[in-house]
């Protein structure tokens, strides 16, 4: 019910956000580090393929748009896709892509009628499965793999399952590079919320009170994802922390922050989001 409500709601306004300017760093170094032609992962690829679409606009790949559910519609990607459209200057700038091109592929994918001729058009092929727990695609085969706040919606027993099986498939050569959002995602419903609220709460207390499918967040930080990637033999490359004085002075006006976060430096928890760049870490033997 839920579903279906929010379909009927967010129809016309869904894909119309500034929300695609957190993809353009995403975009940008998978133009970098990717092959002409190559392979691309788009994890958690959601209703209109957020980062998908900037890549088909920066270069020439295949990419599987990978996610758990099929949550697309046609009338969100065309919502996207115009609103790319509108701000085609902006996103050639940041690509460093020829802003004429930029806007032809964006007028041609609106006058496509379907989700299957626009997928066949930019050389996407659908994923969809919620059996992460093996590879879902050919082991080694990936180039470069891209996601933006989907890791930290995943719970941590499920987490390292899925991230070993990513690692599985990624060649030994290819890249992931994820966005983590570190913001209390409860509070985009309430702007006069602290931005980190949730540090306030123990595992046990936000457990009974705010976790549920509708806006679950692991609550990780910093130290805790690096660790992770550590024990999965994943290296981190290239680490970018969004911070400004406006989180650093929320993560201050927190009347108190649970033992489970307070021992951490207040600069790592005011963090709003941060960008992770890793590669396969290659055993000893073979470097």
């Amino acid at each position: 019910m839920y579903a279906a409500v929010g379909r009927l709601a967010d129809r016309d306004r869904r894909g119309k956000t500034q929300s695609f300017t957190s993809s353009l760093r995403l975009a940008r170094k998978a133009k970098e580090l990717t092959p002409p032609g190559g392979t691309v992962l788009d994890i958690g690829t959601g209703w209109f393929h957020h980062d998908a679409f900037l890549l088909h606009l920066a270069g020439d790949y295949r990419v599987h748009l990978f996610d758990i559910e099929d949550k697309a519609r046609i009338e969100y990607i065309r919502n996207y896709l115009e609103n790319l459209l509108r701000n085609s200057e902006l996103v050639a700038a940041e690509l460093e892509i020829d802003k004429g091109g930029a806007r032809s592929k964006l007028e041609r994918l609106l006058a496509l009628g379907t989700r299957e001729e626009i997928y066949e058009t930019c050389g996407f092929l659908p994923c969809i499965t919620d059996e992460v727990a093996e590879p879902f695609l050919p082991e080694e085969t990936i180039d470069f793999m891209v996601s933006n706040c989907v890791l930290n919606h995943i719970p941590p027993a499920l987490l390292g399952t899925e991230l070993r099986t990513l690692r599985r498939m990624l060649k030994p050569d290819g890249r992931m590079y994820h966005l983590l959002g570190h913001d209390d995602h409860w509070t985009f419903h309430d702007r006069s919320v602290n931005r980190f609220n949730y540090y306030r709460y123990s595992d046990r207390y936000y457990r009974r009170l705010f976790e549920t499918k509708l806006e679950y967040q692991n609550r990780m930080v910093k130290q805790e994802w690096l660790r992770l990637f550590d024990r999965l033999d994943l290296e981190v490359e290239d680490y970018f922390a969004l911070i400004d004085d406006t989180s650093r002075r929320e993560i201050t006006q927190l009347p108190k922050i649970d033992e489970r976060f307070a021992g951490y430096p207040l600069e790592e928890l005011a963090i709003i989001h941060s960008y992770v760049l890793l590669g396969k870490r290659q055993p000893a033997s073979s470097r």
